[in-house]
């Protein structure tokens, strides 16, 4: 496309109507389940181009693990006791529990060989279940789906209560595995799963879900897992659990539906509608994902609400408070930041930050390192262990670090790791707090970095904040809240518990939304990561700023760059890097069938829309002419490949094409392009 100033606007024809998502999560109806297709993307062509105009758019001292062990029937859970109400003026007890002892079974001597089971199918269908009208009239719950803990919480009588698991805790491990039996097991019998059978036991599913398996994201955390990593039929990243591949939006179903089978046991009724929380830099492809995953679970989703916010509503609601709030949460596997300015009932979001690959299982990974460290110093050796050597290495280096929490030094005991010649060796040695933080500090560094920005970016001086609130399980390290003391100048409010504000927020909202009186709580979010279109020649055009409050519409006049050109394409990115290649890749909005004309002669006007539930929609509308041209959304281009043809119509192959910036990935709309 060609650029020059806007041209007087004659009334416009809005282009066919089509809603198409990059990536989309197709979900399959109740019917039955059919075999699984494989599925061959089509190829997308490659139309010329276009340019936009010129206008401005309490943990033991000892941490010490025997060998693995065969697992024993697991004991009944306990009777869990209703939890008392939310405190608001003091702060909350902690009652984070222990990892529940790992099963040991009573092997019996002589026991029948079990039957042969007919071959499973490769890959398990995401089919979603029928909702009895029982549920959709129940309560609506709160849902926190974490990286290695979830939480549920619902309002009762006006008070907010975390719905305990089965065992009596009020987190349920966000853990699934398949037993060496072929029993699924979800929450604390998967967790168990975790030291004997990790080739089977999926955890941190978080940071997968939404992604494609061929992307530079899900390529550095292939060697991190003890399970395996695969595609999935339309080239999603997936998992292998006993032979079959599940989705990992499958994997999170199997989470919630974990969290609903406990809440309708808690609360004696049917449990169909929810609130799920995700973080703040969430990708389009991840919300999706959860969005989809409530769907298998049998949820309707009401609203997905971001983690910040939610922990903000739970330490606000019904105090009628007048103040600017910072969230610092820093949990097992992300990190978000957001200001937000409270007026009454009033939630406003003005800056939002983060880093979706930055939580506590990177605390646990340093720690891992110096294990290996010292036990190549001892043995003269690289550790070479097998998968189940290397789960119990990591298992050890996260009691450690939060014994360390609470106490100065703590002894990591893994006996028996590996075999090196024929003599046993093992991983046997004292961890200093000192020791850790100097580990990690650079990791809590990057927090502090991304909170920086966020008041950067919204004109705001660490003066300006009035209330700190930490939240997530990894802000409980003692370095951490030293160095937001040192940061901020300040003690961080301990009003809210850091594990049960996120879910005991998406309650109150769930609770607003139910009554139908969603008007008495407004929130007002932000667009986090700028979203415009690439250019020939690798660049980006920002059409929508980050932190553009929502909703937002902004429109863009182009024109044809070639005479009788008879395709549009436009490539649409999100993220605040100056080249294409830096930024997040959402899909390209392709116009067929253009109306023949002279080169700028045909004028289009693409408008931008993003909702205040962040959906962005995308629509073109021809000028000057009552003739529809269809859009549609292309879906089969990969960000490579879409950057390679823009560097093509520049003659310049941008740097660092196929290594993408993890750091810059993001955004986090929904995409529905034409209406």
């Amino acid at each position: 496309m060609d650029e020059s100033p806007a041209a007087p606007r004659p009334a416009a024809k809005r282009l066919g109507a089509v809603q198409l998502v990059t990536r989309a999560i197709p979900v399959t109806p109740l019917p039955p389940e059919p075999a699984p297709a494989e599925l061959d993307p089509a190829p997308a062509p490659e139309p010329a181009r276009a340019e936009l105009d010129a206008e401005p758019a309490p943990e033991p001292a000892s941490v010490e693990l025997d060998p693995p062990v065969q697992p024993e029937p697991a004991a009944a859970p306990p009777v869990a006791p209703a939890p008392p109400p939310l405190a608001r003026n003091r702060p909350p007890p902690s009652r984070r529990p222990a990892p529940p002892p790992l099963p040991r079974p009573t092997l019996t001597p002589g026991q029948p060989a079990q039957a042969v089971t007919p071959a499973l199918p490769e890959v398990v269908e995401d089919v979603v279940p029928a909702r009895p009208e029982a549920a959709r009239k129940g309560p609506i719950i709160g849902i926190d789906l974490g990286t290695t803990n979830s939480c549920a919480a619902v309002v009762k009588d006006g008070k907010a209560f975390i719905i305990p698991s089965r065992e009596g805790y009020n987190t349920i491990p966000s853990v699934v595995a398949v037993s060496d039996k072929g029993k699924l097991l979800v929450g604390h019998p998967a967790r168990g799963q975790m030291l004997i059978n990790p080739k089977n036991t999926v955890y941190g599913a978080k940071r997968l879900v939404g992604r494609q398996f061929k992307s530079p994201v899900v390529n550095d955390l292939v060697g991190r897992f003890a399970y395996e990593i695969a595609s999935g039929p339309r080239g999603e990243a997936a998992v292998k659990l006993g032979g079959q591949i599940y989705s990992l939006q499958k994997i999170s179903s199997l989470i919630l539906n974990e969290v609903k089978d406990i809440a309708q046991q808690w609360l004696g009724c049917e449990v169909g509608r929810a609130v799920i929380t995700v973080p703040a830099y969430y990708n389009d492809n991840q919300r999706q994902a959860v969005r989809a995953a409530g769907a298998l679970a049998g949820f309707e989703v009401e609203r997905i609400i971001n983690e910040p916010t939610a922990a903000a509503i739970a330490f606000a609601h019904g105090r009628k408070l007048e103040a600017r709030v910072l969230v610092y949460d820093l949990g097992g596997g992300t990190f978000d930041t957001s200001v937000l300015e409270l007026h009454g009932n009033v939630y406003e979001v003005i800056s939002t930050g983060g880093d979706t690959f930055l939580g506590g299982v990177d605390f646990d990974r340093a720690l891992v390192d110096e294990l290996l460290a010292r036990f190549k110093q001892k043995h003269g050796v690289d550790f070479q262990g097998e998968r189940v050597a290397w789960q119990r290495i990591a298992d050890a280096a996260e009691r450690a670090k939060i014994s360390l929490s609470e106490r100065l030094t703590t002894q990591v005991n893994v006996p028996f790791v590996t075999l090196l010649g024929d003599k046993p060796a093992d991983i046997d040695t004292t961890v200093t707090r000192s020791e850790l933080e100097k580990l990690t500090e650079g990791l809590i560094d990057r927090t502090l970095r991304v909170c920086d920005d966020v008041l950067t970016n919204c004109g705001l001086k660490i003066s300006d904040i009035g209330e700190l609130l930490l939240v997530g399980g990894q802000s409980r390290m003692p370095l951490v809240r030293e160095k937001i003391r040192a940061f901020f100048g300040r003690e961080a409010s301990r009003a809210v518990h850091p594990d049960e504000a996120v879910a005991l927020g998406a309650a109150l909202l769930a609770d607003s939304i139910q009554s139908g009186d969603i008007g008495g709580m407004v929130l007002v979010d932000v667009l986090p990561m700028s979203i415009g279109v690439g250019l020939p020649g690798g660049r980006f055009k920002k059409v929508v700023e980050r932190n553009t409050s929502l909703p937002h519409k902004k429109t863009y006049s182009i024109w044809t760059s070639e005479d009788h050109q008879k395709t549009l394409e436009i490539p649409i990115f999100q993220g605040e890097g100056g080249r294409a290649q830096e930024n997040e890749y959402l899909g390209t909005l392709v116009v067929p069938d253009l109306p023949p004309g002279t080169k700028g002669n045909v004028v289009f006007d693409i408008v931008f829309s993003i909702s205040a539930e962040s959906i962005l929609t995308v629509t073109a509308e021809e000028r000057g002419t009552a003739r529809t041209v269809t859009a549609t959304f292309s879906t089969q281009d990969t960000p490579d490949a879409v950057r390679r043809r823009l560097a093509g119509d520049g003659g310049e192959e941008p740097p660092g094409l196929d290594d993408d910036d993890k750091d810059k990935r993001g955004g986090w709309v929904k995409r529905l392009f034409g209406t």
